[in-house]
């Protein structure tokens, strides 16, 4: 069995998406997903869009449903006028989503934790 350092076992294309000890501050970030194709990242946004959609479609037979039983009256989702402070309110949900996002897409390549290289001795390679 090759024994390897953290380092090269976060660098290492052997060991694809797996990490074997922590990943220590002297360390580049591991690249998790290195060994995946693009085609599967378009699948998964695939999935992630069609999941999107059955949530859509369950949401409008929700109001459809509510409009029948005269639980809302007709139209008064589509016509539906926040007031200033949930107007403000769903801003701020929306500024907040959208930052989220684009920090994961845009955030710089380091470490979210800072962890002592010395940890490694507690960990040991399997044979």
């Amino acid at each position: 069995m090759i024994q390897l350092t953290s380092t090269e076992m976060v660098t290492h294309k052997e060991f694809k998406s797996v990490k074997t000890g922590p990943i220590t501050s002297d360390q580049p970030e591991p690249d998790w997903i290195h060994d995946l194709p693009n085609d599967n990242l378009v699948g998964a946004i695939t999935a992630l869009a069609s999941e999107i959609y059955i949530l859509k479609e369950r949401l409008k037979a929700t109001e459809r449903e509510l409009e029948r039983h005269n639980a809302v009256p007709k139209g008064a989702i589509e016509e539906h006028q926040p007031t200033e402070e949930e107007r403000l309110a769903d801003q701020k949900q929306l500024r907040a989503f959208v930052k989220r996002i684009w920090s994961e897409i845009a955030r710089p390549r380091r470490h979210a934790a800072n962890v002592s290289p010395g940890v490694e001795k507690f960990f040991k390679q399997p044979d």
